[in-house]
């Protein structure tokens, strides 16, 4: 074949490749193309020193807002990429390691929690049970709450981060469970399954999630429950894949339906993969106050 003709039969260059992040590249190009439409990058401009936002960077996370809630509205998942900055993250990952616990007791659908553990940093009075008996924030995760802007109810939206305003105008804010999810090296499939009846699961990525460390990953054709009370069942949107891994970098937060099926994928990286998992949810009238305290930290070295 000449190579005029080879060149022909190549696949035409994609204009909007740019638009993938490095951790999707290996995804299948259905996937890819859907994570582009459900992917929204936030503004990096700084807050102007806690004491508010300038126009500029407010004018664009009202725009992100409006757009996550856009996209979750048709797509029932969405990615916010530089939901948390750097910093942020290092301080998070601090007071996490100090909590680590390896026991059995932390295990996630294992057997053994060197595979999958969970490390709860939050649970609400609703959680409360055999597996989690505390209520309240656990001490040593003072700086984790702040930064996830938990410390307070805000009287003024425009103060929220991002993903915190998404939740509040979508009705389901009060948040259940902060836990950071860990798979460790060699960790299975998780079976698929659902988190609520109604609500949001918000889930901050704490490393680069490539395929080989384990996205989360949807599955769009079981029929599914709207995010909020009184919509009808959803079905598949026709521009979405039955399935798609949400693969995406690091200090980017995936939100989706909480009655989404869906599940962690195999960790067959080098190293493990934590997430900090929320689970946003409508009113709950057992709700505890963000600033209440409970139990030390414990470490298992």
């Amino acid at each position: 074949m000449g190579k005029a003709k080879a060149a022909k039969l190549q696949r035409a260059p994609d204009p909007e490749a740019e638009l993938d992040t490095p951790q999707a590249c290996s995804l299948p190009r259905d996937e890819k193309l859907f994570l582009r439409k459900v992917s929204i990058p936030l503004p990096t401009m700084a807050r102007n020193g806690g004491r508010g936002l300038s126009k500029q960077l407010q004018a664009a996370e009202d725009a992100a807002v409006q757009q996550a809630i856009a996209t979750l509205d048709k797509y029932n998942m969405c990615i916010l990429h530089n939901a948390l900055s750097p910093d942020a993250l290092d301080t998070i990952t601090t007071e996490f390691e100090e909590m680590l616990d390896l026991n059995g007791d932390a295990a996630i659908g294992e057997k053994d929690a060197s595979k999958r553990s969970g490390t709860r940093m939050y649970n609400c009075a609703c959680q409360v049970g055999p597996n989690c008996g505390f209520c309240g924030w656990r001490v040593g995760s003072e700086r984790t709450k702040r930064l996830l802007d938990l410390q307070y109810p805000h009287e003024r939206t425009e103060a929220m981060s991002v993903w915190r305003r998404v939740v509040t105008e979508m009705g389901v804010d009060h948040v259940a469970r902060v836990e950071v999810v860990t798979s460790h090296r060699g960790c299975r499939n998780q079976d698929w399954h659902v988190d609520a009846p109604r609500g949001l699961t918000t889930i901050f990525a704490m490393v680069d999630v490539d395929l080989p460390k384990g996205p989360t990953q949807m599955d769009f054709t079981i029929p599914f429950s709207a995010i909020l009370e009184g919509a009808p069942k959803v079905k598949k949107p026709e521009d979405a894949p039955d399935t798609v891994h949400a693969a995406m970098p690091v200090c980017s937060v995936l939100m989706f339906n909480a009655n989404a099926s869906h599940r962690g994928t195999a960790n067959i990286s080098t190293g493990p993969r934590p997430i900090l998992v929320l689970d946003c949810s409508p009113p709950c009238p057992d709700a505890v106050s963000y600033t209440h305290l409970t139990l030390p930290t414990k470490r298992i070295v």
